[in-house]
């Protein structure tokens, strides 16, 4: 019974990552301090064609990538945000202590792994969005340079 219970919850596992996809069109932000790579979006298969992933409303969504910050933190914050020609809109379900998505304390020039489960609210419009995924350093000696931050495509539908 217990090997049948595991297959079980190993397909569910594999069918689950089967519907992350890597994500190629995102761009660093300007003056940011790090690198991102290996971004990964589920559910997206609009990335295999190159497309902004089309999330709908009432489901959950995962982004994840590494990172590599040029800066470290004891207490690093974060926030995602959707970009507008006048300011950034916070998605207001995301605590932003960055700890609940990485390793604690984030070292400088260390390769980390991040992961955010998001939750596409109803609240949300649908539209398409330039999202803006940042996070910093928040520490009592922070410099304001040390933030790292990335922008990719999404579509609430």
């Amino acid at each position: 019974m217990m090997i049948f219970v595991l297959t079980v919850v190993g397909l569910m596992l594999a069918a689950n990552a089967a519907n992350a996809e890597e994500i190629h069109n995102y761009r660093m932000c300007r003056n940011t301090r790090c690198e991102v790579y290996d971004v990964f979006i589920d559910p997206c298969p609009e990335a295999l064609d190159n497309k902004p992933c089309e999330l709908p409303q009432g489901i959950n969504s995962s982004i994840e990538f590494k990172y590599k910050p040029k800066f470290g933190s004891e207490t690093p914050q974060t926030r995602l945000y959707a970009e507008t020609l006048l300011l950034d809109l916070p998605f207001m379900d995301m605590d932003p202590n960055a700890c609940l998505y990485t390793k604690c304390p984030m070292m400088m020039n260390v390769e980390q792994n991040w992961l955010y489960n998001l939750f596409i609210s109803t609240d949300y419009p649908k539209n398409s969005y330039t999202v803006k995924l940042k996070f910093w350093d928040n520490g009592p000696k922070a410099d304001r340079k040390d933030e790292c931050c990335f922008k990719f495509d999404m579509k609430i539908v």
